[in-house]
């Protein structure tokens, strides 16, 4: 490992060379910007609250209300048909008849024939015509009350969603400033390291810098810890992945 100082605006910072490779640096570094750029324009927002009212089972089982109701009320336009029915029978047998002739009055003669009978018949109850407007109404007042309830539901997943994706961009505001902070506070440690061995620094002054690097490395954590779990939260709540779809920004 090789170091060297470099000296700006009074501080002293310590680089590593030749340890991180270059093509991991470059990647980390677009990921950043792209995440930047994402929570600045809010572009993305929109693409995860359409994909977490898809997914929605409260919307799809709303949504199942909203049919059913319909059904119903198709039903209801129809019940007043119930009472007309079609009626047919076919007869089939021995026809007598009389016949008159110049000689003989009055002979009877016999013929095989058959018969159709047609009809419509039509029972309605007078409780069906009355309450029939009121049926409609009903079932029209159901429909409207399932199609509130899926708007509802719409509204809610939106919102559960703009909540995850606002705790997502400060988690990950946070983050990079934790970052910030733990780096200066390693820089400063191992300043007064180097301080402590050429005894410019007390024990006591040493163990404080030490405190101030190993609270920004648990800050620093806690924040990473937050943001995974907010970036975990929002991908199982929209069932897309919010990595996947950073390549879309631009």
């Amino acid at each position: 490992m090789i170091w060297y100082k470099k000296y700006s605006i009074g501080l002293t910072i310590w680089i590593s060379l030749g340890l991180i490779p270059t093509k991991a640096i470059c990647q980390k570094l677009s990921t950043d910007s792209l995440l930047v750029k994402a929570f600045a324009t809010d572009q993305l927002l929109p693409i995860l609250i359409n994909s977490a009212q898809k997914l929605s089972p409260q919307i799809r089982r709303v949504a199942g209300s909203v049919a059913l109701a319909e059904a119903n009320q198709r039903i209801n336009k129809n019940v007043i048909y119930s009472g007309l029915s079609f009626l047919s029978s076919y007869y089939y047998g021995t026809n007598y008849s009389a016949v008159s002739t110049q000689n003989i009055q009055n002979n009877l003669t016999t013929a095989q024939t058959g018969f159709y009978n047609i009809g419509v018949g039509l029972q309605i109850p007078i409780t069906n015509i009355i309450n029939r407007k009121h049926l409609l109404s009903s079932g029209q007042s159901l429909i409207e009350i399932a199609e509130a309830e899926k708007d509802n539901s719409a509204l809610v997943v939106k919102q559960e969603v703009i909540r995850l994706y606002q705790a997502l961009k400060l988690s990950h505001r946070l983050l990079f400033l934790s970052r910030n902070i733990r780096q200066a506070a390693e820089v400063n440690y191992k300043m007064a390291e180097r301080d402590f061995m050429q005894g410019q620094i007390t024990v006591e002054q040493n163990s404080r810098v030490l405190d101030m690097f190993n609270k920004a490395k648990i800050d620093y954590e806690t924040n990473l810890n937050s943001f995974q779990t907010g970036l975990m939260l929002l991908d199982a709540y929209t069932g897309v992945s919010f990595s996947t779809l950073l390549n879309q920004v631009k």
